[in-house]
Formats: structure tokens, C-alpha cells, sequence
């Protein structure tokens, strides 16, 4: 079955770009495009899609406000933001409204397929490079290990996690084998009840872990 998909952008030509790479894949169909937030809301109510993928900048409304009619009115359609932006504010923002993935404009072309690949299955997705701007106001007055029951080495796996490192590069860091951070890794998700690194900074987010400034 095809992913449906809504395009939300008011620059015709890069809307126009995105909608042939999505098309090329065999299982991805373009269903509505939009060129302003006002249209974004009402096709994506009409059509129903599995999928809005919407710029964060558009005339009448804002991606994340368009985000938040959508997710309101039609909870079923995943929500994709494209932001040109790396502040903090932005992602935190559309976090507390319930967006689970978020791109990275000048990444776009690279990372969409993966992005509604990953929605459409219901999970989260997050560029890489999004990560250290998000999680850069860790304050260390919150303690995540009191909260959760965490021990200091599944803290400092957490930390490390969410500023986009890999298992191989924390157990470089914290002088440990690949194994044991994996482990550590698997105990602190399970405990925070979070399966990927975009829900794991959405957690961050929501329990003021992540500083708001």
C-alpha cells in the first residue's frame, strides 16, 4: 500500500524538487501540495494522508501551528517538520505540541525518505545535527538519575546518547567496551519507556530537562 503524502511549502521549486524524489519510490505518493499554512490544514483534513510534511516557515501559518490543527483534528496523519533553523527554541516548541521528527531543510533531500519511512512505521525521526543544538541546554541542576532510578553510568550514556553519539564512540569516551554501553543503553530506555533518540530527547524536552531559553 502507498504512503500518502502532503507537501507543505510555499517555495514552488523546492516543493516541486521533494515531490520527485518522493515519487520515485515505488510505495510514496504525493497526495496534496500546499503553498501557505491556511491550505496546509484544510487538504490535510480532506485528504487524510499518512504524512504532512510541512516547511516551518510558511505564509498564514506556521508549520508548527499547522502541526497543531493537524495532530488536533486528524491525530492519525504523522507530522513532518522542515526547519531551515538549528535553534533550540523551534524543535522544543513543536516537541510540546506532540511533532515527533524534524528535518534539517538543507538536509532535506537526503534524509525525507528515511523520515517518512520512519513516521509512516510510527516511530520518530530526527536529523543528526539537530541533536547537539537541542540537548546544548542540559542544565546539570535537573538530576535525571534521582528521578528515574538511573545509575551514573546510564546517566552519562543518556547525556552522551542524545548529543547524537553512537554506542562506539561512548565506549571510546567513557574508557568501556561497545557491549556494556549497549547494555546501558537498553536499561536506560527501558526505563525512561523510550524506544529511539528523538523520543528520548521529546522525554528530555517534557520532563525540563532540556533548558527552554
Amino acid at each position: 500500500m502507498s504512503i500518502k503524502i502532503l507537501l507543505a511549502d510555499d517555495h514552488h521549486m523546492f516543493r516541486e524538487g521533494m515531490r520527485v524524489l518522493l515519487e520515485r519510490e515505488h510505495d510514496m505518493t504525493v497526495v496534496a501540495e500546499a503553498d501557505d499554512g491556511l491550505s496546509a490544514v484544510d487538504l490535510a483534513l480532506e485528504t487524510l494522508p499518512d504524512v504532512a510534511i510541512l516547511d516551518l516557515s510558511m505564509p498564514g501559518l506556521k508549520g508548527t501551528e499547522v502541526a497543531s490543527r493537524i495532530i488536533e483534528k486528524a491525530p492519525q496523519v504523522e507530522v513532518i517538520i522542515l526547519t531551515m533553523h538549528s535553534d533550540r527554541q523551534y524543535v522544543v516548541e513543536a516537541l510540546k505540541l506532540g511533532v515527533k521528527s524534524f528535518i534539517l531543510k538543507e538536509w532535506a533531500f537526503h534524509e525525507v525518505i528515511t523520515a517518512v519511512r520512519c513516521v509512516s512505521n510510527h516511530a520518530s525521526y530526527l536529523s543528526h545535527r539537530l541533536s547537539d543544538t537541542i540537548i546544548s541546554g542540559f542544565t546539570d541542576e535537573h538530576s535525571v538519575s534521582k528521578s528515574y532510578n538511573l545509575t551514573p553510568r546510564e546517566e552519562q550514556t543518556y547525556r552522551l546518547l542524545v548529543t547524537g553519539k553512537n554506542c562506539k564512540e561512548i565506549a571510546y569516551e567513557l574508557n568501556l567496551c561497545i557491549k556494556t554501553v549497549e547494555t546501558y543503553r537498553l536499561k536506560l530506555m527501558k526505563k525512561l519507556k523510550v524506544t529511539n533518540i528523538a523520543q528520548l530527547v521529546n522525554h528530555a524536552v517534557q520532563d525540563g530537562i532540556v533548558g527552554r531559553s
